[in-house]
């Protein structure tokens, strides 16, 4: 069973607060209460120094929760373009001190990362981010088969949904692969349920905002936390009201 620190993924939903250096003071006590682990967006940061983000992120420590690091690429989503080469040197650098770190599928350097993050025992997300539409379901089917084969201890497809129909195609892919270990997110106005029910089905994190909403159809801590008390049994045992 996979393990994100000491975080047991799989029995039950996950959520996950995708945070800046920023947010990491001023929305504390939201995260505490309603994440169980947190995703330090470093290309949000306001600097990208490796030496200075390793701190950030062994700091963010002090939330007690498992920390995952991405340094999102800007054609999936980031906040800013940075080479690769110096998204490399992050990602060497703050390995150590975080619990998983995720890189884009079709970034040059993945491959380099999650061997660097699997040789420090840190587990290895590798993800797809599509704005635009969702994929073929073969296209799914291959991104996530690419994923694993570059070594991914889970497969992230994260996908505009043009449709309910976008939306159910996901939920099939999930439902049909997530004995492997996936996340599977539908964005925008059709794919909000997806945020509270795919956990239910099997997606094994979804991400709820404590500032500001990060992707289309992201939904604010405090009601995802909720919505899922609400439908699930399992986390509401875990997670009191």
């Amino acid at each position: 069973m996979l393990r994100l620190g000491a975080l047991t993924l799989g029995p039950i939903p996950r959520i996950v607060a995708p945070l800046s250096e920023l947010d990491l003071h001023g929305a504390a006590d939201a995260v505490r209460r309603y994440a169980d682990a947190i995703e330090l967006r470093i290309d949000r940061f306001e600097r990208h120094e490796p030496a200075y983000v390793e701190q950030v992120c062994r700091a963010a420590g002090a939330l007690g929760l498992p920390r995952i690091a991405t340094v999102r690429a800007a054609d999936e989503g980031g906040a800013v373009a940075l080479a690769d080469a110096q998204r490399l040197a992050i990602f060497d650098a703050v390995s150590a001190a975080v619990d998983a770190v995720d890189i884009e599928l079709r970034a040059p350097i993945c491959r380099t990362v999650v061997d660097g993050a699997r040789r420090r025992g840190k587990l290895a997300i590798v993800s797809l981010h599509d704005f635009a539409a969702t994929p073929s379901d073969t296209e799914l089917g291959a991104h996530i088969d690419a994923a694993f084969d570059a070594g991914a201890d889970i497969a992230k497809i994260a996908a505009h949904a043009a449709s309910a129909a976008d939306t159910d195609r996901l939920l099939g892919v999930l439902r049909a692969r997530r004995e492997r270990g996936l996340i599977v997110i539908a964005m925008g106005a059709h794919g909000i349920a997806s945020r509270v029910f795919f956990p239910l089905f099997g997606s094994l994190l979804t991400y709820g905002f404590a500032v500001q909403e990060g992707a289309p159809g992201q939904l604010p801590l405090a009601e995802l936390y909720g919505a899922l008390q609400r439908y699930s049994p399992a986390f509401a045992a875990a997670h009191p009201a």
